[in-house]
């Protein structure tokens, strides 16, 4: 499937009491440092596009990954027409969003308020937009601007150029975005700006809170070129000059293109058109982040600025991601359709180490520190144990012992209670909120580090923290089945109530978080009894009514809506914690139950704007579902293999680097949930898993399903 086939509204449609994905229509290059999306009510906040609603208020540069984290450096852009701009006017358009054109390479609004065609195609750093006015019934017309936040602008004669500050929390409140915006026919005498009181002002510089800047044009077909930098002002000339010699056409083609090159590692053919414009969706999804932080000098060298030391230093540098959410699918997903990318990304990471000292949780454009743990440790592992970046290593291996070692330095960096977790071997409930989760992910991450240390025959370093990574298991009841909080005393902590969300838990409750030690779940099996205990836990957990106490919260949560509004029990794939809990059967013998469930769990996506289940986060969900679709999953990505699972389509080819992977199922009915065999480049193959290695080798995998499970799956 090619990305002109692909409408980016998918998981469009939010609030912030319910989720289906809390996804913008990103239009843009894949990994950009820029994203498009029309904005039809800025008064929502961060759910400032709703795919129903005709209100157009213009076309959003933004950088907002996350609607729980925001957007900064942003900026709107619209073709509006007026007559006497001392009395301003309500710049508000109306369009039809069914006959609009919502593609990741182009976008195309038919305004019909002000009577104008606008056509945008994105580009790495910046866009080329077209306002073609179609009827023009007011004095003047041209290119609005508004600005959230503080903008400085200064009128050049083809257009404007502009820094704009709006970002705040970072390690740098006055991070800059340099624009450089070009318009032709500018018309300098009929243009100026509102402030923030809507006192209109004709000049040709200044600079002011939540200004709206109006460029007049006097042609009525309108190019505009724009390109951003951090970097500083001559960068963003730079970036605007390798752009101006192109028209919207070709860029439009050259943006496609780049997308078209990641669609087209996979190759589909199956009876289900529905699932497959699904599966390509959410492939758009997977390639969006994380987004470029670093830009191209005039020698094509990277360079970045480093909003820790506010100076400009060389070097890659990503951000809009966090890793508690992308670690657990898209950074496998890479390793297998795009593993060329994932060098970049970890010298990336590692550039972040070295210029905070600790390795990131969650950057947007720097840290946050948000969510649990450090799970940026699983992307580092994964890479390592699959023969990735192996000269970055080395470096990678210290930054993460450091960096999981030193005490934190407040709520952004470092391991948050980690004296406390060395001394008692978990995080006590009584001093941290989410102990439970905090607790299992260091010692996923301890994994981590002795997987790195494994690879690089670093015995000794490897043992060490293999034995730590097994401290999770003093939060595990044995006598009901749950891993629970504990307080400094040594005590679990009391009342304990299974379907309470929130203090001890991370965004569910101890049925969704009990189970993400996922390095070790045949050691969390033995623990808790063996293979049939286990089971017979995950089976209570997917037919345990959707039921939830608000707990911590002291709130209905939309994770806890949409859990109930799905009734898969308590399997809250609508949420990270739930992602691998479907494929555990596998490792009580019962695969026949991972496949049904994958089956019944793919039901609750679709390409539309209601596509997803929940938050979307950065790919991570988008992620989940190509897996589900392909039949297999990295419940541990540390250890390089994937549970198996059920695939999706008649005929699926994965176009790796040196040859294709045929991944074949026959007797694909949608009554039939079970697999009967499988062979291996025609060999029986009978095992719950399939290392990377064996999949990469792989030239034919072939799957039959069946109506009812077969002996060979209880293996």
């Amino acid at each position: 499937m090619k990305i002109d086939q692909i409408d980016i509204r998918q998981g469009t449609a939010n609030s912030p009491q319910r989720s289906h994905g809390n996804c913008l229509p990103y239009s843009g290059v894949p990994f950009g440092m820029n994203y498009f999306a029309v904005q039809t009510n800025g008064a929502n906040g961060a759910w400032f596009f709703q795919p129903d609603t005709p209100r157009f208020e213009g076309i959003r540069l933004t950088h907002q990954p996350s609607p729980w984290i925001g957007d900064y450096c942003h900026l709107l852009l619209m073709g509006v027409q007026w007559q006497d701009a001392t009395k301003r006017p309500d710049f508000v358009g109306n369009y039809r969003p069914n006959e609009a054109t919502f593609n990741a390479h182009h976008l195309a609004i038919y305004d019909d308020h002000f009577n104008v065609q606008t056509d945008l195609a994105p580009s790495t750093y910046g866009a080329i937009a077209r306002y073609d006015f179609q009827q023009l019934e007011l004095a003047h017309h041209g290119l609005m601007l508004q600005f959230s936040d503080h903008v400085t602008f200064e009128f050049t004669p083809t257009g404007v150029k502009l820094s704009v500050s709006d970002y705040h929390g970072g390690e740098d409140p006055n991070l800059t975005m340099y624009v450089e915006l070009t318009i032709s026919g500018f018309d300098r005498a009929n243009s100026g700006y509102y402030d923030d009181q809507n006192h209109w002002f004709v000049t040709t510089e200044g600079h002011g809170h939540a200004l709206t800047l109006l460029l007049a044009s006097d042609q009525s077909l309108i190019n505009c070129h724009l390109a951003t930098s951090y970097v500083d002002r001559t960068q963003a000339q730079l970036n605007l000059k390798r752009l101006q010699d192109a028209d919207l056409t070709a860029l439009e083609n050259v943006s496609a293109a780049q997308w078209n090159d990641y669609l087209s590692r996979v190759t589909i053919r199956d009876h289900h058109p529905e699932l497959i414009q699904t599966f390509y969706t959410c492939m758009y999804r997977l390639f969006l982040f994380p987004q470029r932080f670093y830009e191209l000098d005039v020698k094509n060298e990277p360079i970045h600025y480093d909003t820790k030391s506010k100076t400009i230093k060389s070097g890659l540098l990503y951000t809009n991601n966090g890793f508690w959410d992308t670690s657990k699918t898209v950074y496998a997903l890479f390793s297998v359709l795009a593993p060329e990318l994932l060098p970049k990304f970890l010298a990336g990471f590692l550039t972040s180490y070295n210029e905070t000292g600790f390795l990131p949780r969650w950057l947007a454009p720097d840290e946050r520190g948000m969510m649990p743990g450090n799970l940026v440790d699983s992307i580092i592992a994964e890479s390592a144990k699959k023969g990735i970046a192996l000269e970055l290593m080395p470096r990678l291996l210290a930054a993460m012992r450091d960096s999981d070692s030193k005490p934190a330095k407040n709520s952004r960096y470092g391991r948050q209670g980690s004296a406390d977790y060395d001394r008692l071997g978990y995080i006590p409930a009584d001093k941290y909120p989410e102990s439970v989760n905090w607790t299992q992910d260091y010692a996923y991450s301890d994994y981590c580090i002795g997987q790195v240390a494994d690879v690089l025959d670093q015995t000794d370093i490897a043992n060490k923290y293999w034995q730590l990574s097994k401290r999770y298991l003093n939060l595990l009841d044995p006598q009901t089945g749950f891993l629970r909080p504990k307080n400094s005393d040594g005590r679990f902590k009391e009342p304990f109530v299974p379907d309470s969300w929130g203090s001890d838990y991370t965004e569910g409750s101890a049925w969704q978080n009990s189970y993400s030690a996922f390095h070790d779940i045949n050691g969390l099996m033995t623990a808790m009894g063996g293979p049939k205990r286990f089971d017979d836990q995950l089976t209570a957990l997917c037919n345990t009514r959707p039921s939830y106490h608000v707990g911590g919260y002291q709130m209905v949560i939309h994770e806890m809506s949409e859990m109930a509004a799905v009734d898969y029990g308590q399997v809250a794939i609508s949420n990270q914690p739930s992602f691998h809990l479907p494929y555990l059967f596998s490792y009580t013998g019962h695969r026949e139950k991972t496949q049904v469930l994958v089956k019944q769990l793919r039901k609750l996506f679709n390409a539309s704007t209601t596509g997803f289940p929940g938050d979307e986060d950065n790919g991570s969900m988008a992620g989940w579902f190509i897996f589900a679709c392909l039949g297999f999953y990295p419940v541990c990505p540390a250890d390089a293999e994937y549970v198996l699972g059920i695939p999706a389509f008649d005929h699926v080819t994965l176009h790796t680097a040196d040859h294709d992977i045929q991944l074949t199922t026959t007797n694909n009915h949608d009554h039939n949930n079970f697999v009967q065999t499988m062979t291996l480049n025609g060999h029986h193959y009978d095992q719950a898993t399939i290392s990377h290695q064996q999949l990469l080798n792989a030239t034919n995998i072939d799957v039959r399903l069946g109506l009812v499970p077969a002996s060979v799956t209880n293996k």
